[in-house]
């Protein structure tokens, strides 16, 4: 049989191993909780970043269609005279005059 005293030894130090491991648990528990609290503020900061980024697809995507917009421009006015050119032509072979 195990002498009554290492029962008490034995007894002693599991209690004191028990209130370290609850210590470690509350400082764990504090832990999260701060992690928690940055990982809010991380979704905040992503969520933020994504209008950015949206508003910036944005403007990339108008600046972008304004050499398009000049283009098709260009090209109107172009067929236009040609069209205009080609009706003179037609109206002068015809002896039509303006």
């Amino acid at each position: 049989m195990i002498p009554i005293a290492e029962h008490c030894d034995n007894h002693a130090e599991h209690t004191r191993a028990i209130g370290v491991h609850d210590k470690r648990l509350d400082s764990h528990g504090g832990q999260i909780d701060d992690i928690k609290e940055t990982l809010a503020a991380l979704k905040e900061i992503e969520r933020q970043n994504q209008e950015r980024i949206d508003r910036m697809d944005e403007r990339i995507a108008a600046l972008e269609a304004v050499p398009a917009k000049r283009w098709d421009s260009l090209v109107g006015y172009a067929l236009t005279a040609l069209a205009g050119g080609v009706a003179g032509m037609a109206m002068a072979q015809m002896g039509l005059t303006i």
